[in-house]
């Protein structure tokens, strides 16, 4: 594992989608002196305001497809979620260049979709962010960005992206955190989601706190029978994030209080569910959180006033 250093190298970056994570990555690759363009379904190709609450703000390049039409990216980040993820490859590669691309969402699937199409690499985000609106976003504190390629070494493919101020390991495989990140996500998305609030109250609640184990211990076994070796106890980076994150709203309960079509769950605890049955193995607890989540959203479709705390901050 290497810390990425700040080595001076400024890199022409495109980041795709100005939600939470894309409004925090533009920021702090701005202020570490790359060249950064937003592409987002906007107006023309200007300068603006973008705003991470307790980070601060930065004037960025925002553009549409139309406006930066062929030109060349040293780096493509994807922040977009999961479900979006398939048409934004698609557009993409209609309109610019890139031989590079990162992976930012939650779930399985996603790196996958873009090895198709480029060498590319995950970006696992241990910090939560909160969208208010395009462009604006809250950080609600953690840890770490993590980068690296499935099962390949990709360093050197890599090592350029400094980032200041944000600790940025790289790894040789990024399969261990990728799967890490999907038992703690499978663990706290769904739990915090039931009970529409933030990552801490799982600690404080015995209910929630239990169902998150039982529903990590499972995501566990299964990434045991796909023989993934974790890159550390996954019961215990679930404790260390829920503490990181204690004030954030998972991206669950953002897309539930959005009114989403579909939410990142089909990517981690449905997936999770779908590749466990492919072997023999009955993820009950995956299936049991996906379910009444589905259920949280067609009664939060009834009466969205639940969530009125949640979206007027």
């Amino acid at each position: 594992m290497n810390n990425i250093k700040v080595l001076g190298i400024n890199l022409k970056i495109g980041i795709i989608g100005c939600g939470a994570i894309g409004s925090f990555l533009s920021i702090i690759l701005n202020r570490s002196g790359h060249e950064i363009t937003i592409i987002e379904k906007t107006k023309g190709c200007k300068k603006q305001k973008v705003i991470v609450e307790n980070i601060g703000e930065e004037e960025i390049k925002v553009c549409n497809y139309n406006e930066i039409k062929g030109q060349k990216f040293d780096y493509l980040i994807f922040a977009v979620k999961a479900y979006d993820l398939e048409k934004s490859i698609k557009i993409a590669r209609k309109y610019i260049n890139s031989d590079y691309a990162l992976s930012t969402q939650n779930g399985l699937y996603s790196l996958e979709k873009l090895e198709k199409y480029y060498k590319s690499g995950s970006m696992i985000i241990y910090y939560g962010l909160n969208k208010i609106k395009k462009c604006h976003s809250i950080f609600n504190g953690g840890s770490k960005l993590i980068i690296g390629c499935k099962n390949r070494d990709c360093r050197e493919e890599f090592k350029n992206l400094a980032i200041k101020d944000v600790k940025t390991e790289l790894v040789d495989n990024i399969e261990p955190y990728r799967w890490e990140k999907v038992i703690v996500n499978s663990a706290i998305n769904p739990v915090a989601s039931l009970y529409l609030k933030k990552n801490g109250f799982i600690l404080e609640n015995k209910n929630a706190y239990n169902l998150s184990l039982h529903i990590a211990n499972e995501s566990k076994k299964i990434a045991s029978l796909f023989k993934i070796n974790l890159a550390s106890d996954p019961i215990i980076e679930l404790k260390n994030t829920i503490k990181f994150t204690y004030n954030n709203y998972n991206s669950t309960i953002q897309d539930l209080c959005s009114n989403k079509r579909k939410t990142e769950l089909d990517y981690i605890n449905l997936a999770l569910y779908k590749i466990a049955r492919k072997i023999g193995y009955q993820a009950k607890y995956n299936y049991f959180a996906y379910k009444s989540v589905m259920v949280m959203k067609d009664l939060l479709k009834e009466n969205n006033k639940l969530c009125d705390s949640i979206l007027n901050g």
